[in-house]
């Protein structure tokens, strides 16, 4: 199954340097820099649910990639068996969450570690600032 909707290539090889999850706002910031030391924020609005693992202090990105909603729940099946029971993310069933995420339109945001930090943000938008530029 081809589950990749696009990448966020001028994220690769940036290291982040702080990430917040505001749940009153449902918003979450990721700011990074990357090699030229230019400073890189990722902004999620809608924010409904990430997961993270193997945070460390200097973490690296390999890169973000967008996936469908199908490719989460087959790349992620594990640790949603384990965990919706718990209410994650924020649902009573597999098939709860998908309907959930498919009505608020809800979108995937896999991201990938060369070092450290890596999981997904389930978002309904996303927006990259650059200093020199801003992408959608």
């Amino acid at each position: 199954m081809n589950t990749l909707i696009c990448s966020f290539d001028c994220l690769h090889d940036n290291r982040i340097l702080r990430y917040c999850a505001d749940f009153a706002s449902n918003t979450m910031h990721i700011d990074t820099q990357n090699e030229d030391g230019e400073r890189v924020s990722i902004c999620f609005s809608g924010l409904f649910a990430h997961w993270f693992e193997n945070m460390i202090q200097d973490n690296i990105l390999f890169g973000m990639d967008e996936i469908s909603v199908d490719g989460f729940f087959e790349l992620y099946k594990e640790l949603l068996d384990r965990t919706i029971s718990y209410g994650f993310p924020a649902c009573c069933s597999l098939q709860e969450l998908n309907e959930r995420m498919n009505q608020e339109k809800i979108r995937v945001f896999v991201i990938d570690a060369s070092l450290g930090l890596c999981g997904f943000v389930l978002a309904q938008e996303v927006e990259i600032q650059c200093q020199s530029l801003l992408l959608k």
